[in-house]
């Protein structure tokens, strides 16, 4: 078994054991909110350590901006907990970095362009209709939810491994939108978390595997 391979099952196994941590830890009140915040940014920040791992592995300059996005994207994981709109700020300028990254390893094309096309119409039809149906401003969310847009149509033409990264980040942040605008019902805490973090891990593992 390759070095490449030993280190990504590491990572993989601190992510679970840590984002246990965090999600039952908060379920079941095992830990205090300073110990839960430190649990939830550490098991993407072991995803970060597996991008700059890649980076020093390959020195590709794509794998260190990816991994910039990632531990940004750890940062933004404790400022969601303590003021929403300061950490999906945060979290835009993962994609941010996101996106360079995979502009950086191979320019997106025209199939990227009709999907992100797509994805701005679906946006801009959501937001025209659920901004008289929620308490706060959309705005924010809804430009928020084109940039992910842009993230995943950037991803499209990538590695199976990035495409799918990308995609389980937006069902991922598509839970956390959902329960915003209806909050009342299940909020699936379990699946977001689990989404979030598997995406983490791929787009972290598609710079060491060309799948």
């Amino acid at each position: 078994m390759s070095q490449d391979i030993i280190l990504s099952l590491c990572a993989l196994a601190a992510m679970v054991v840590t984002g246990l941590n965090y999600q039952l830890g908060s379920e079941r009140q095992w830990h205090k909110k300073p110990w839960l915040l430190f649990f939830k940014g550490v098991t993407t920040g072991f995803a970060g350590l597996l991008a700059l791992y890649a980076y020093v592995q390959t020195g590709q300059p794509h794998a260190l901006v990816m991994a910039l996005g990632i531990f940004i994207c750890a940062v933004a994981d404790v400022l969601l907990e303590i003021h929403f709109l300061a950490g999906m700020g945060c979290f835009a300028l993962g994609h941010v970095a996101y996106i360079v990254s995979f502009w950086m390893r191979k320019t997106p094309g025209l199939p990227s362009f009709l999907l992100f096309g797509g994805l701005v119409v679906f946006v801009v039809i959501m937001v025209l209709r659920l901004r008289k149906k929620v308490a706060f401003s959309i705005v924010p969310h809804g430009l928020y939810a084109l940039l992910i847009s842009g993230m995943a149509a950037a991803a499209l033409e990538q590695s199976a491994l990035v495409f799918l990264g990308a995609l389980l980040f937006v069902l991922s942040d598509a839970i956390i939108a959902r329960r915003l605008v209806f909050p009342e019902k299940d909020p699936w805490d379990r699946a977001c978390i689990i989404l979030y973090y598997a995406a983490q891990f791929l787009l972290a593992a598609s710079l060491l595997f060309k799948y």
